[in-house]
């Protein structure tokens, strides 16, 4: 008898189970069903086993045109392949993975959705694939024409690059001729001017009329070989190969040697470093650098001079210093600027174009150039050149 009432007992128990899980069962159908979210359920071999009311919707076809019929069949030919590799993968990893396809609607129509593919797999029954899908057809239209206005953008920054290029180029071509025709009448009045002095007998200096005519167009010749010098920089295609730095100071104070003349001017050097380089860039940044000096200290019973180096981690800092006029260093960004005087070019000659020249070339191979000093007391002109150079158009 308690044998029969346990057997009925655990019945009960058994059929009080069932009854849960097929009121689980109900509720998890409901929710799938009403969910917001359109979502599908493939077997193993990727046909729908079931789908929400919402998905319906997103692909425009009632339940019965979709169930039990591949999800492939709806796809693009196009994405059929990607959706059997999304499947592929979802079941090898049993993770999540997402993919795009297309699918067509009914007046095939493409359709761009993400698919969300989830793999299931219970003890003993096949995979089934629980599949979210998200239109993406705006979104994707959207990104479409982002790129077409970034490219078409694009397109008019390069034509706009292009156009400024050929009338640098052409503005280049123009300061050549100019400069070049320009030469000969200087040269022409210039000659005529010291003729005309000598004849009159006047003196070189001072403040006749011929001498300040004189003196003027030796200025304009001056400036017109400092932008010849800084046009040939500009347009140098630059050749990088091991150059001494020692060399290349030799080269420069044989050029010095005739403005040295009558003074007691002391340049000296510390032993300079072999760089990446082209010979041509370091001649025009040293020789300006050192005529600098020797112009700024000609006030100086006995000029001194030094070329000083500086090893850092991934450049060399090289000096040029002095103990000439100097400069108040609140100016020091004016230096490097185009015709950035801090002296009276009636004390010290010059035309304001070298320095500015000495920077562009630095800024061509990746380099930096700087100055400091104070006024009465000499100034160090540096420039910093890496190691590793970047050459820059």
């Amino acid at each position: 008898m308690t044998d029969h009432t346990e057997v009925l007992a655990l019945q009960q128990r058994v059929q009080a189970l069932e009854a849960e899980v097929q009121t689980a069962q109900q509720a998890a159908r409901v929710l799938f069903a009403e969910a917001p979210t359109p979502y599908l359920l493939l077997g193993a071999q990727g046909r729908i086993r079931d789908v929400n009311a919402v998905a319906c919707g997103l692909l425009d076809r009632a339940p019965q045109a979709l169930l039990e019929r591949p999800l492939a069949q709806f796809l693009t030919p196009a994405s059929q392949g990607s959706l059997d590799t999304l499947l592929a993968q979802a079941a090898r990893s049993g993770l999540r993975h997402w993919g795009e396809v297309q699918v067509l609607q009914p007046d095939d129509t493409p359709l761009d959705v993400l698919l969300e593919v989830n793999a299931q797999a219970a003890a003993d029954q096949p995979w089934q694939f629980r599949v979210v899908l998200t239109e993406i057809t705006a979104y994707k239209r959207a990104h479409a024409q982002l790129l077409d206005e970034v490219a078409d953008q694009q397109g008019r920054i390069e034509a706009h690059a292009t156009r400024m290029r050929l009338l640098n180029q052409e503005l280049g071509q123009v300061m050549k001729v100019f400069l070049k025709e320009l030469h000969l009448p200087l040269a022409r009045a210039l000659n005529f001017l010291a003729l005309a002095r000598r004849m009159g007998q006047e003196s070189p200096v001072g403040g006749s009329p011929l001498a300040a005519a004189e003196q003027a167009v030796q200025q304009l010749l001056a400036l017109a070989a400092s932008i010849e010098r800084y046009l040939r920089m500009r347009d140098m295609r630059i050749r990088l190969h091991t150059v001494n730095l020692n060399t290349v100071l030799q080269e420069v104070l044989k050029k010095l040697q005739p403005s040295l003349l009558d003074r007691d001017v002391r340049i000296t050097a510390d032993p300079l470093p072999t760089v990446q380089a082209d010979a041509r860039a370091l001649f025009l940044i040293l020789d300006e650098y050192l005529a600098n000096a020797v112009k700024f200290t000609k006030q100086r019973e006995q000029a001194r001079i030094h070329v000083v180096v500086q090893e850092q981690d991934g450049e060399y800092f090289i000096g040029v210093q002095d103990n000439g006029a100097g400069f108040n260093m609140r100016q020091k960004d004016k230096l490097f600027q185009l015709f950035g005087r801090l002296h009276s070019s009636q004390t010290f000659e010059g035309t304001g174009v070298g320095l500015m020249t000495v920077s562009r070339c630095c800024q061509r191979f990746g380099a930096r150039a700087w100055a400091e000093g104070k006024v009465d007391q000499g100034a160090t002109f540096w420039f910093a050149w890496p190691k590793v150079p970047r050459v820059l158009d």
